[in-house]
């Protein structure tokens, strides 16, 4: 296949969904600092960052038994930053989650927050258009095969390209500008871009049934009759608190899970000397009437597999480094958009029959582009629409998920 050819492939599969892929890469940018953005709109998860010290996880939890004891309690997460405050979940009523929200440092209760949040709108129409998972997650992943081939098309396509990285725009016509804008950005986020495509291919072969297998998160060893779960007292979740210190030193606790159904333990994950690793790949996990340890499990002695499985999300969302991982990933994120948006312009003014004296040619370039997308356009449209209308249903309560 010729040059001509790739750049036919490059144009098509960078064009035909471009509307689509650029939804995705936008809310993909913008979930990596969703927590961030639901801390500037909810005064409860703010806190003094130079008052940060240990997280007082027996506080948290004897504060939320005093004040909610019928309630039942799914998970407390530690702060992602220092100035983070802990956050606390729990079942409202039937299907409803609700959020508290705590000083790490006293237990105090600062506030309370909606289950569905900035952060779940960014992270669910990312992942899976607020579809269910099984429909949505191959939709969405399907993208990196588009952006795989692009990225590989490009390669060809533009010669020499190892020699773009310095390569400034030139500015004497339109058309030269906005391509030499699309390959400075491309070559620099081509590292990015290899990421975010082999990751999203991770998620679509996931789904599809390559699951990794993961060691049993313990199951409580005496049968009970009871039909609704046990929640720890005070004295036995100290118990394990301390029992995590002694059995497991170097684990920094992330998040404790308490049993969502008959059988199960109190998890505690976190991270320790595995990298690239989310927290439940590192767990100890409790008995939730005795406090006896049922299982430790380290993220090291995972399976291969599973370690793979474990670094996509690290990976895709660029959270392996804390803030500043997150930071470059946001840049480079709005830099693709940039890319996706610049790729369709340069499409439009390449087939817009334009003059000199037209006084509007940009809005000739960008009907062209619309124009032969043909009915690529609409299937981007109601994927988008659908996931704009899911949500807005959702998050009013109309319907539940």
């Amino acid at each position: 296949m010729n040059r001509a050819k790739w750049f036919k492939v490059h144009s098509w599969v960078g064009f035909k969904l471009s509307i689509f892929m650029c939804f995705v890469l936008i809310t993909g940018t913008l979930a990596v600092f969703s927590h961030e953005i639901d801390w500037l709109a909810n005064s409860a998860m703010r806190i003094d960052s130079s008052s940060a010290k240990p997280i007082k996880w027996s506080a948290i939890y004897r504060q939320f038994k005093d004040q909610h004891p019928n309630k039942k309690l799914l998970h407390i997460n530690a702060p992602i930053d220092p100035w983070f405050s802990a956050e606390l979940v729990y079942l409202k009523h039937k299907n409803s989650y609700h959020r508290n929200f705590f000083d790490p440092n006293s237990g105090q209760y600062l506030g309370d927050g909606r289950w569905y949040n900035w952060q779940r709108f960014f992270r669910m129409a990312h992942r899976h258009l607020m579809l269910p998972t099984k429909i949505g997650v191959p939709i969405v992943s399907s993208i990196a095969i588009f952006m795989m081939v692009s990225l590989l098309t490009s390669l060809v396509v533009y010669r020499k390209w190892w020699r773009g990285f310095f390569r400034m725009p030139r500015r004497s016509h339109r058309k030269f500008f906005w391509g030499d804008i699309h390959r400075l950005f491309g070559v620099w986020s081509l590292w990015f871009v290899f990421i975010i495509s082999l990751t999203g291919l991770w998620y679509l072969v996931e789904v599809l049934g390559l699951n990794a297998s993961y060691p049993d998160r313990g199951q409580t060893k005496i049968q009970r009759s009871q039909a609704e779960t046990v929640m720890p007292s005070l004295a036995v979740f100290n118990q394990m608190l301390t029992t995590t210190r002694i059995e497991f030193p170097d684990l920094e606790i992330k998040k404790i899970y308490f049993p969502q159904r008959v059988g199960d333990g109190v998890v505690f994950q976190g991270q320790a000397s595995a990298i690239l690793v989310r927290p439940r790949a590192n767990i100890i996990s409790f008995d939730p009437i005795s406090g006896g340890q049922l299982t430790l499990n380290r993220g090291e002695d995972l399976s291969l597999h599973a370690r793979i499985s474990e670094a996509a999300d690290p990976l895709h969302f660029g959270t392996f480094a804390g803030f500043l991982s997150k930071i470059i990933y946001f840049i480079f994120g709005v830099i693709l958009s940039i890319l996706a948006v610049s790729g369709t312009y340069i499409y439009g003014m390449r087939v817009a029959k334009t003059c000199k004296t037209d006084p509007k040619p940009q809005a000739r370039f960008w009907h062209a582009a619309c124009r032969d997308m043909g009915g690529w356009k609409w299937i981007s449209l109601f994927f988008i629409t659908l996931c704009l209308g899911l949500a807005l249903m959702l998050f009013s309560g109309m319907i539940e998920q």
